[in-house]
């Protein structure tokens, strides 16, 4: 998926402008990068366009933070935008299950379910089956 569609569907998820999509993506791509393990990230963001993917891999990765604690980095990332991080992060984690190939979509799965990020998975609406998976299926 190129830049611009992932963009437009994270700014459709979110009603936000495109500047506020591309900060919500940037926020929880950031997140996302501390909480993936460093060869899950560079795996991730092998599959984003160039200016998207170094967001999964600039930071520290391997992390280790709960749910609510993913949403709080998200929130305190995006001081300026109005987009709640709850909201943010199923809107961009839908985006980026739709935008990846199935064996790194599985792998995402497969690290939210361990990391206990359930909710977050519930809540994307993307247009992926993420719930009849049995855990390690890729």
């Amino acid at each position: 998926m190129e830049r611009a569609e992932l963009l437009e569907r994270v700014s459709d998820r979110t009603a936000a402008d495109e500047q506020s999509a591309t900060d919500v993506t940037r926020a929880v791509l950031e997140t996302l990068g501390e909480r993936l393990s460093e060869d899950e990230a560079e795996d991730l963001a092998a599959q984003l366009p160039g200016e998207l993917s170094r967001h999964l891999t600039e930071g520290e990765s391997g992390r280790r933070f709960s749910e609510e604690e993913f949403v709080s980095r998200v929130d305190q990332r995006m001081d300026t935008v109005d987009v709640p991080g709850q909201e943010a992060s199923t809107a961009v984690l839908g985006t980026l299950l739709e935008a990846v190939d199935e064996s790194e979509r599985a792998a995402v799965v497969d690290q939210f379910e361990q990391y206990g990020f359930e909710e977050l998975l519930a809540e994307t609406d993307a247009d992926v089956d993420v719930g009849d998976r049995t855990p390690g299926e890729y």
